[in-house]
């Protein structure tokens, strides 16, 4: 769309913008195949999500993707992976003991935490990957992928949240060491940004959160992994480069922590989860705000005039902080015609 990246640039730069930008990350064969002009298949898939991606937002998240061949795989460290046309699950991994555990991650202390020649090449790498996504996405503003943060999303998922709480237990000190490590080499990874690269902003993701709660203790967030965030954030803003922080869940309870520790903007606000866009907008009237419009009930079976209606009075709370979208990304689920509510009473929006 016309303006786009000017548009975001005003709102994560804290300027008004002349109406609200869409922010979303789509994976919705219907959705794509409207935008972009034809049906959507595996095979016309390189040319129609990048072509669908344009006209249909403002923004969006690195994770951008083409729908992917079913199939099941082993991996060459035996677990089985499961590919569907959008998502991928993949077995967790296990460990015999917390020991066992303990001296596999251990291994951690012996190796190099120094950037390297093979990290500069990695940065290489990665700086023309999503120079060449933003020049496929053309007008849209794309949150590079920050590549790097505490990494807490990473050392659970590994093993799953039942085992991660034993080890937790059992071995906290590797814990410590797996989040220390990761925020090194991250402030490393933030600090070692070329200058000339383009990147604005990043869209930093650390699922902390349960729709409840969060995860883990606050007590131990603000003592192990809050004062890693904040190192890893102050390194990107050295660069001047600004941080959109992503955890699904219920955040409120550690709202004030994630603003100490730098962030520039949340997503992706689950309203059902009780994230409220007003009331984060009137505690912390600076951050920007990416999604809070429900997808898990809103945009699948509510009416086009409700959703209309819920992002008229989120952006009239969000007083032009927010770039409207889905509460985590508009999957298969999502009627058209609904999507197309959510866009065009974004659209329609004159601050």
């Amino acid at each position: 769309m016309q303006q786009s990246i000017e548009r975001v640039r005003q709102v994560i730069q804290g300027r008004l913008p002349d109406r609200p930008p869409i922010y979303d990350l789509v994976r919705n064969d219907a959705i794509l195949s409207h935008f972009g002009g034809e049906t959507l298949t595996i095979e016309n898939a390189s040319r129609i999500v990048p072509a669908a991606f344009e006209p249909m937002v403002d923004a969006t998240r690195p994770a951008v993707k083409e729908p992917d061949e079913e199939c099941e795989r082993v991996l060459e460290d035996g677990r089985r992976q499961v590919v569907r046309r959008w998502t991928t699950w993949t077995q967790r991994q296990s460990y015999p003991s917390s020991s066992a555990y303990a001296d596999h991650w251990r291994g951690l202390e012996k190796q190099s935490w120094d950037w390297t020649p093979q990290d500069q090449e990695r940065m290489t790498e990665y700086v023309r990957s999503q120079q060449a996504l933003q020049r496929q996405l053309g007008e849209v503003f794309v949150f590079w992928s920050a590549g790097a943060s505490p990494g807490l999303m990473g050392i659970h998922g590994e093993v799953g949240l039942e085992e991660f709480s034993y080890y937790m237990a059992d071995s906290p000190e590797i814990i410590s060491l797996r989040l220390e490590y990761n925020a090194v080499r991250g402030a490393l990874w933030a600090s070692n940004f070329p200058e000339d690269a383009g990147a604005e902003a990043v869209f930093l993701g650390d699922d902390i959160a349960f729709n409840t709660a969060v995860m883990v203790s606050p007590v131990w967030l603000r003592r192990e992994y809050f004062p890693r965030l904040k190192r890893v954030i102050d390194a990107f803003h050295d660069n001047g480069i600004k941080v959109l922080f992503h955890s699904d869940g219920n955040l409120m309870e550690i709202l004030d922590d994630l603003v100490d520790a730098g962030i520039d903007g949340l997503n992706p606000i689950e309203v059902l989860a009780g994230m409220d866009v007003g009331e984060i907008h009137r505690r912390h009237p600076h951050l920007f705000l990416a999604g809070g419009i429900d997808v898990s009930q809103l945009l699948p079976f509510g009416s086009p005039e409700e959703i209309r209606g819920t992002v008229m009075s989120s952006v009239e709370a969000a007083e032009g902080r927010l770039m409207v979208g889905s509460s985590t990304e508009v999957n298969d689920a999502v009627p058209l015609e609904n999507y197309l509510a959510m866009r065009q009473a974004a659209l329609d929006f004159r601050y």
